[in-house]
């Protein structure tokens, strides 16, 4: 599964990202540079007067591999009942 994760300003300056696990991974640049702006404008995230999503900087897929290197199985034991 590929995240889409989406960088932002906030209005002090600070890096922000939102990211979304499930986005459809078929979106193109305008689609996503629309719906940032559209979050920064909506400032429906605003704390302590401060807008975290203020300025779209940059959106990537991000694919994560996981490589086990112990535990993860179940180990079962040889258990014998006495009565």
């Amino acid at each position: 599964m590929k995240q889409l994760d989406m960088e932002f300003k906030n209005e002090i300056g600070k890096t922000k990202h939102m990211r979304l696990n499930y986005a459809s991974q078929t979106l193109d640049e305008t689609t996503i540079k629309t719906a940032m702006q559209t979050i920064a404008d909506l400032k429906m995230f605003e704390l302590e007067a401060v807008n975290p999503y203020a300025t779209p900087i940059k959106a990537q897929y991000i694919e994560r591999t996981v490589t086990p290197i112990f535990g993860g199985e179940v180990e079962t034991a040889d258990v014998k009942v006495t009565e």
